[in-house]
């Protein structure tokens, strides 16, 4: 058959459409590299569409077409061995069929860390977290105790398919008992922040973002079921929430958006310095990038602090966190071939939190504590951030261009 010598080429682009995609770029991304690939490889006229869950591709009109499955998100190092392939094969420093390879190897890789270790490295996101966001020491204690129950659900989970399906709600009744428990014994404020803090790992903030996102750039039918999945994740883990209550039988005040005062100035820098360490145990971010990270991460907290000192507004805030937290990434990822622009961007998602805000919004919805502006409030914030992204990608366009100086250095190294 004439278009059998294309199969290889075929399976390798759709499998590296599946791969972008699972490492957490929005199916538009995906395509565009993925179109600029075939190009380099003598198909101009490839066609590709990709969704959260497959990626259909054909070489060029009537062609035949490969489907690739999306497997599951990657892992940080996974996502920059994906990375590395994409610019070895830009370079011309493999081919199609070693990369490939290096592709089918990445899945099999286990990860680096036992564990226990990946139990401690979620515990230090979550009092991460917990410093920026309910800096109270008792509130720091229960987010501690929350996350590791949580982490040893998601363990098991993996294991067991009702409770994996049952996950969302579990982990919030699990932590919001600990929370609201706390509260009705007299030991802790806030208990609905509190909440958050072990659950944000688990949260659909960045899927919610990054369904506005893709559907702000024409990709209907990804958005919208990346949008309405997350929207039912949120409901899920409301449910939790507000079963724990119920059983408590907390008051409305339980409910409330209330910030303990933490125990000085320097709560938030630690802060950011154990989400970083914990990101880096928990998803196997390489430790050469980790300085990267972390400075995406200081430098997201500081426009979102900032955009909302300055404004006294939350999806201000959200706005020039997620324009920060997009063009950074990109200017490094152009400097520095060495620095994928996901790995560096998808950690600062944990900081931004947006679906803390609508966690919070549906929960006070569902205990008859908050109104349709509480919503507002929420879908506000999570606009905000998916606005911030879109303005920080267009931003970096003129980076996807080559620089003569950038050039010269690349070519240097």
């Amino acid at each position: 058959m004439p278009h059998d010598a294309d199969l290889p080429v075929r399976a390798f682009l759709s499998r590296f459409a599946a791969d972008l995609v699972a490492a957490g770029e929005p199916v538009t991304q995906a395509e565009t590299e993925t179109r600029r690939l075939g190009a380099a490889a003598g198909h101009p006229d490839l066609r590709v569409a990709a969704s959260p869950t497959a990626v259909f591709l054909s070489l060029d009109a009537g062609a035949p077409a490969a489907i690739a499955p999306v497997r599951g998100p990657l892992r940080l190092d996974q996502t920059a061995a994906v990375h590395a392939v994409r610019h070895q094969l830009g370079r011309g420093e493999v081919t199609m069929a070693q990369a490939g390879d290096r592709l089918d190897a990445l899945r099999q890789v286990p990860h680096p860390y036992p564990a226990w270790v990946r139990h401690l490295g979620l515990m230090s996101v979550s009092v991460g977290i917990a410093l920026v966001l309910q800096p109270g020491l008792p509130n720091i204690v229960v987010a501690a105790l929350g996350s590791l129950l949580v982490s040893l659900l998601m363990t098991q989970a993996g294991r067991h398919t009702l409770l994996g399906a049952l996950l969302p709600s579990v982990a919030a009744f699990t932590a919001a008992v600990l929370a609201f428990g706390g509260y009705e014994l007299g030991l802790l404020e806030g208990p609905l922040r509190t909440v958050i803090c072990p659950l944000a790992v688990l949260l659909p903030g960045a899927l919610l973002v990054t369904g506005v996102n893709e559907l702000a750039q024409g990709a209907m039918v990804a958005g919208s079921s990346r949008v309405f999945y997350g929207l039912v994740q949120l409901v899920l883990f409301s449910l939790g929430v507000v079963g724990a209550a119920m059983l408590l039988g907390v008051d409305e005040q339980a409910y409330a958006n209330i910030r303990v005062e933490g125990p000085g100035l320097w709560s938030a820098p630690l802060g950011l310095l154990l989400i970083t360490l914990g990101i880096t145990l928990s998803e196997a971010l390489p430790w050469t990038l980790l300085r990267w990270s972390g400075l995406v991460l200081v430098l997201t907290f500081s426009a979102q602090l900032a955009g909302q000192q300055s404004g006294s507004s939350l999806p201000l805030g959200g706005f020039t966190g997620a324009l920060v937290a997009s063009f950074v990434p990109s200017l490094l990822s152009r400097m520095r071939a060495d620095v994928p622009r996901l790995v560096a961007f998808l950690p600062s998602f944990w900081l931004l939190v947006p679906g803390t805000v609508g966690l919070m919004g549906v929960s006070q919805i569902g205990s008859g504590a908050g109104d349709t502006a509480t919503l507002f409030g929420a879908v506000s914030i999570v606009s905000a951030i998916a606005l911030g992204l879109l303005l920080g990608s267009a931003l970096a366009l003129p980076l996807s261009r080559p620089a003569p100086t950038w050039r010269r250095r690349d070519r240097a190294q």
